[in-house]
């Protein structure tokens, strides 16, 4: 499980996201599901948003809405009572104690992966101190650890200390999935490109080839909204080429059986 934060001023667009809304408001069906209310009434984005908007009308905080989204990994599939108590769990562990805060979240269904969106009025219902937003990144990938480890969630392989280049702190959960995500399609035999881009595809992953005179010569991914370059999770155009290479070359060797009459 792993978890993305943003911090914004308008509850009513935030809402209306979870709640799967289009940009003129109407509904797009069975995209969302609304699953947990704290502190409101309201069941309609609207009302919901109206909520959140008054309490925090009182407050010196500019920017009262927060937006975690949780995402497990695709082949992880967490019922619908264990997403609800990881959004609370997650809500405690930030600081936002569900007795004290307004929290909306919703399910989308739009992914190959069970993912949350949890909203949250950052200022109590108490009148006291807003949630905190600093080290968001660093928090989150400790309680998500904490999280997966309490209600045993899948963890991410570890790889070989060494094996992947050094990049930037919010794409390294991204290039530890990437480089999973691939070596498994070649494991399956992988032999293009496209047979490569289809696999990943089913995975959540964006990919972007570039292919001269029927050789691969750049590529470069997107996972959950964060690029990152070939090289960087281990492999490169070259080193992919060459793959495809061999898992031809292992086809073209493969005996032929002739059946016994």
């Amino acid at each position: 499980m792993i978890a993305k934060t943003t911090i914004g001023s308008n509850f009513l667009g935030a809402i209306n996201y979870g709640a799967g809304h289009s940009l003129d408001g109407k509904e797009i069906e069975g995209k969302s599901e609304l699953l947990l209310l704290h502190n409101i009434v309201s069941i309609d984005p609207l009302g919901i948003a109206m909520e959140m908007q008054q309490e925090a009308a009182g407050s010196r905080c500019k920017r009262p809405v927060w937006h975690s989204s949780l995402s497990w990994k695709p082949n992880e599939k967490p019922t619908e009572e264990q997403m609800i108590e990881a959004a609370n769990r997650y809500c405690t562990k930030m600081g936002a104690d569900p007795k004290d805060h307004q929290i909306a979240v919703y399910q989308h269904n739009d992914k190959p992966h069970k993912h949350i969106h949890i909203y949250i009025n950052r200022v109590p219902t108490d009148g006291s101190k807003a949630l905190e937003t600093s080290h968001n990144y660093a928090r989150n990938v400790r309680i998500c650890k904490e999280i997966t480890q309490e209600l045993g969630f899948a963890k991410v392989e570890k790889l070989e200390e060494g094996k992947l280049r050094r990049v930037a702190e919010n794409q390294k959960e991204v290039q530890k999935f990437v480089n999973l995500a691939i070596r498994e399609a070649f494991k399956k035999k992988c032999s293009s490109p496209e047979d490569l881009e289809r696999q990943l595809k089913e995975k959540g992953i964006e990919c972007k080839f570039t292919v001269e005179e029927g050789r691969l010569k750049y590529s470069s991914y997107s996972y959950r909204w964060v690029p990152i370059k070939g090289q960087d999770v281990g492999f490169t155009a070259k080193r992919l080429q060459h793959l495809f290479d061999q898992t031809e070359l292992q086809k073209l060797k493969k005996p032929e059986i002739h059946l016994k009459r």
